[in-house]
């Protein structure tokens, strides 16, 4: 039975539409709070610092613990979320999360080369084009569809490649591309408008709450 992806695609938004709208309103009371609250700002510049001390390390380390590490850790506390193989699993999760880290943060850095680093609608608008429909739309999501089917096969090379056949990204790709555009839109306006050194990191925080709804739709659906 042939299932359009576009439709998957948008049952999977209409069927989290709660968790993300919750998570785009902790987004949006994040920058509010970086602006309003004295304390919310002075905790974020000494990461910033610890940003322009310990470099791109700094920024795998955070997506790391905000998605390696929370998410699989919440996942094993739950049993309807729990893994098969929960080390296994654990360990997968470390690994790819630290390398997105370290990918997004030299994104980051490319984005501000290009377009500089102000706040301005303008170049507000085109990185997060940028980011969603080249950077998102040709790697990070292909990479993260691909390596979670390959997961979710155990890893067997043997069982995976027959899913590559013509069509594959319209298959596997596509469902994940249209949620995430859908949650990271907003998303993205909120991290490209705070100071550079701390856009990796709002990027980590949002995406651990991004992998936990992953988890859950993956969870819940074949």
């Amino acid at each position: 039975m042939q299932i359009n992806p576009w439709k998957i695609g948008l049952q999977s938004a209409r069927a989290n539409f709660v968790p993300g709208l919750i998570l785009q309103m902790a987004a949006g009371l994040l920058i509010v709070s970086f602006h309003f609250v004295p304390t919310v700002r002075a905790t974020l510049m000494v990461v910033a610092d610890w940003q322009a001390r310990f470099g791109i390390a700094f920024s795998g380390i955070s997506f790391l613990i905000f998605c390696g590490i929370i998410p699989p850790l919440i996942c094993l506390l739950v049993p309807t979320l729990r893994p098969r193989a929960p080390w296994k699993s654990f360990f997968f999760a470390i690994t790819f999360w630290s390398l997105m880290g370290i990918v997004v943060a030299l994104f980051y850095r490319l984005q501000n080369f290009f377009f500089g680093d102000g706040h301005d609608l303008v170049t507000l608008l085109a990185k997060v084009i940028v980011d969603q429909f080249v950077f998102s739309a040709f790697l990070t999501v292909p990479f993260l569809a691909l390596v979670h089917v390959w997961k979710e096969k155990n890893y067997r090379w043997s069982e995976f490649k027959p899913l590559l056949r013509k069509g594959w990204y319209k298959r596997l790709v596509l469902p994940t591309l249209i949620i995430n555009w859908i949650i990271w839109f907003p998303s993205l306006f909120v991290i490209y408008s705070m100071p550079t050194l701390l856009q990796p990191h709002i990027g980590g925080l949002i995406s651990g709450f991004w992998s936990l709804m992953c988890l859950q739709i993956a969870a819940r659906n074949q």
